[in-house]
């Protein structure tokens, strides 16, 4: 299955000043065309607006990133999409949306109305009971809640109920065992690369601090924590890819490498017992040398590049895959919102070439999980496990809510003050937990199976701090026993 994404619902071009829009004052969309055996994505931005509802953006005006409608409090007001379906139907329908636990909630069509119940406080992708019955040709569907309340709204996604059952049959050949990273315990992370700053002084030009870098110190490092699993950083803060990788030569020369760092880390780290996961980012936007700022003009901002987006995130991911096979044992894959929707199915073959029992994941924010097709939750901040964790005593796997069906999993900062060091004399900060909070914390994650990254400064040469050091010897006691 792939999303056939309509252009026209794909994301804002990047100088649009989103936040300003009235939605109650939009020209009516053209009808969306249902497509069978996909998940059709009818964006709430998408709408008709029926009501006082607003569009949220993050920063106010500028962004690539594609958020929700809020404001949206009265029984009254309505989301209206006009579709065309290719002949009489059944559709399933799920909705990313947040609101109270309880809330009715209503999906109206022109043969049948679908009421449900919210089922978590906040966020969360609700599967509506029933199916909603569409007659061949156009007609509009309509959502609103039969309560007054303030609720939010991402999408409504419809399935043919025809092919359903084939897609979750898809869904479920995709899906990876993740039981190495529910038995791992804990691992670290790192957000180094080409934006890095030593302790003192200037920071070496690219790719100079990756040629200097030593595998083998920063392996054994590692390894002397107890640690089961490293997140490396390939891009973050600026799109520098430390490895020699055609795809993205042909899109933005001069920001890979010679040397292939990520291959000879992988193979340090699996020499000594610890499996490779690569986070990738486009690269901070406001940052220079991120792909937003560096030359890769048709990267997904705008509803006509979102073709090229995804062609070329597919060929990059593919190279990477096969080049390292088995060494590479994961990705995270951060910022899902700039690809939400997409077709993450055929992006997931992608990101799982040369190793079909490679773990992913995308990041959702605070919103629920945008995809099925992905192994783990992304758990930005999630070290307590309170939106991503399975029950005491299970598998690791999250039972309900946002993140339902994906393996818990944490990453958070240990020291800071941010994840990475991409300014000039920057201080590292003691550990942010007492020893009796990283007690708790690594208690309740290994009591439910959900994966600890701790995230640790590092500096140019690859130091990093002594406390943070002594905080993971003090976990590796609690978790290994020595």
């Amino acid at each position: 299955m792939s999303v056939k994404v309509i252009r026209r619902f794909i994301l804002f071009p990047l100088f649009l000043s989103i936040s300003a829009l009235s939605l109650a004052a939009q020209e009516e969309y053209p009808p969306i065309r249902l497509q069978p055996d996909d998940v059709n994505v009818l964006m709430s931005d998408r709408a008709k607006i029926n009501g006082g509802m607003k569009y949220y953006a993050h920063d106010g005006n500028k962004s690539h990133k594609r958020f929700w409608v809020q404001n949206w409090t009265k029984p009254e007001e309505s989301f209206e999409w006009t579709v065309a379906a290719p002949h009489d139907g059944s559709y399933h329908g799920d909705m990313l949306i947040a609101g109270p636990a309880g809330l009715k909630v209503e999906i109206a069509g022109p043969k049948n109305k679908l009421i449900y119940a919210l089922q978590e406080n906040g966020w969360d992708k609700v599967a509506v009971p029933g199916a909603l019955e569409l007659p061949k040709g156009t007609s509009r569907i309509f959502v609103r809640a039969l309560e007054a309340a303030n609720l939010k709204l991402k999408s409504l996604e419809l399935i043919d109920a025809a092919d359903k059952t084939a897609i979750d049959e898809r869904i479920k050949r995709f899906r990876s065992d993740t039981k190495w990273m529910a038995d791992a315990g804990y691992g670290l992370m790192f957000q180094w690369g080409g934006w890095g700053y030593p302790q003192h002084g200037p920071q070496k030009k690219w790719p100079k601090m990756i040629d200097d870098f030593n595998v083998d110190s920063f392996a054994d490092m590692c390894a002397e924590t107890g640690a089961r699993y490293v997140v490396w950083s390939a891009t973050w803060m600026t799109y520098f890819f430390p490895a020699p990788i055609k795809a993205i030569d042909a899109i933005l020369p001069g920001q890979t490498c010679l040397r292939d760092l990520i291959g000879e880390l992988a193979d340090a780290l699996n020499k000594r017992g610890m499996k490779m996961i690569l986070y990738y980012h486009l690269g901070r936007w406001w940052a220079p040398y991120g792909i937003l700022q560096s030359g890769w003009a048709k990267n997904g901002i705008s509803e006509e590049d979102h073709q090229f987006f995804v062609d070329s995130f597919c060929s990059i991911t593919t190279e990477v895959g096969l080049r390292y096979g088995k060494k590479l044992a994961g990705w995270l894959i951060d910022d899902g919102m700039i690809f939400y929707p997409s077709p993450f199915e055929r992006m997931g073959r992608a990101l799982k070439a040369g190793n079909s029992d490679r773990l992913i994941s995308y990041s959702s924010y605070v919103m629920p999980r945008y995809t099925e097709f992905q192994d783990y939750f992304f758990g930005e901040a999630n070290e307590k496990g309170n939106y991503g964790s399975g029950p005491k005593g299970g598998d690791g796997i999250i039972a309900a809510g946002p993140a339902k069906g994906l393996q818990g999993f944490a990453c958070f900062v240990l020291d800071g003050p941010d994840w990475g060091i991409y300014q000039p004399e920057t201080k590292i900060d003691p550990p942010q937990f007492s020893s009796e909070q990283m007690a708790a914390v690594v208690k309740n994650a290994l009591e439910r199976k959900m994966a600890l990254s701790f995230n640790l400064l590092m500096y140019e040469d690859g130091s990093v701090s002594p406390a943070s050091l002594d905080m993971m010897r003090f976990v590796r006691k609690i978790v290994r026993g020595k």
